[in-house]
């Protein structure tokens, strides 16, 4: 997969930290969007961001692995 050249949205900027994980300090579970598995187990698909490092932008918010059976409920 070939580097994404983005620009922001905010400052015009070009320069854009693309894959960023998006975490958490405390170990108190993960962040991202819950899925069922074929075993009714619920997964987490991390939050990734391509953030502007001249303004602090989020550019984009996206998951790696679409097309999961995103929990609803």
């Amino acid at each position: 997969m070939g580097e994404i050249t983005a620009k922001c949205t905010h400052c015009g900027g070009s320069n854009v930290v693309c894959g960023v994980r998006v975490d958490q300090t405390a170990d108190a579970g993960r962040i991202g969007l819950a899925y069922k598995t074929k075993f009714v187990v619920i997964g987490t698909e991390p939050f990734h961001a391509d953030v502007c490092d001249d303004c602090g932008t989020i550019v984009r918010l996206y998951v790696k692995t679409p097309g999961r059976a995103w929990y609803t409920k």
